[in-house]
């Protein structure tokens, strides 16, 4: 059975070893002297596909997440009431409503030609 264990968490490693994210140091990249040259292609070369696209009559916006906080809570109560010569205690765990995502990303604007136009870097 320990085996067994060990194997699920060997593959759990593996798996979590092999999760690609930007194949580039993002914080460290210039990005103004990227502005006209750098291309979408080049990024998704760089930093793989992005979390979020639009495209307009000026050209192409994509995010990319660069560092996301975790979103998780848990919530634990316990309670105790009385009524008439009755007395009750109680504990339970509730939903919780967790915060909304934040965490750090990469914002890149291309032309209609396909050529970076404008960067910004948004902390949330």
């Amino acid at each position: 059975m320990k085996s067994a264990w060990l194997l699920i968490i060997v593959i759990i490693l593996l798996v979590g070893a092999c999760a690609s994210g930007p194949k580039i140091n993002v914080s460290d990249a210039e990005w103004k002297g990227r502005i006209g040259t750098y291309t979408y292609e080049q990024a998704l070369d760089e930093l793989g596909p992005p979390n979020v696209v639009g495209e307009s009559g000026e050209g192409k916006t994509a995010e990319w997440v660069i560092r996301q906080s975790p979103a998780t809570s848990f919530s634990f109560g316990f309670g105790g009431g009385s009524f008439g010569g009755h007395t009750a205690t109680g504990v339970g765990a509730g939903t919780t409503v967790s915060p909304p995502p934040s965490g750090e990303y990469l914002r890149l604007r291309f032309d209609k030609n396909g050529k970076l136009a404008e960067w910004t870097r948004v902390k949330n």
